[in-house]
């Protein structure tokens, strides 16, 4: 596939979601929804609906290729997060010291407090 073919297909403009079917459709539980809207230039994540560890492995998935596209700074806004388990909460924050620990950093902004936390 060509580059411009890749960004001519609309389905690379729309949010991402983890339990997304084979071609990109949103999951039929709307209270499982969870996307992101990924600021490539900026290198920010700005995450909405409910956080799981599945969601947070996406995340993780989204961080991971910011990184390699060169940024050393990542920002991840948890401002329109709905809901969040606490072992998605704690996926994010283990990922915090991953990314801390291989020389980078990885800013979690308006995270839910989790009474485990």
């Amino acid at each position: 596939m060509s580059a411009h073919a890749a960004f001519s297909d609309p389905r690379h403009l729309a949010p991402r979601h983890p339990e997304a079917a084979p071609g990109g459709l949103p999951p039929v539980d709307d209270q499982a929804a969870f996307t992101e809207r990924i600021d490539g230039r900026l290198g920010a994540i700005h995450a909405q609906g409910h956080l799981t560890v599945r969601a947070a492995d996406m995340v993780c998935g989204t961080v991971e290729a910011l990184r390699r596209s060169g940024h050393d700074a990542v920002v991840v806004d948890l401002r329109e997060v709905s809901e969040a388990d606490e072992d998605g909460l704690h996926a994010l924050h283990s990922l915090a010291v991953s990314v801390r620990d291989d020389g980078g950093r990885l800013t979690l902004v308006n995270a839910p407090r989790s009474p485990g936390m």
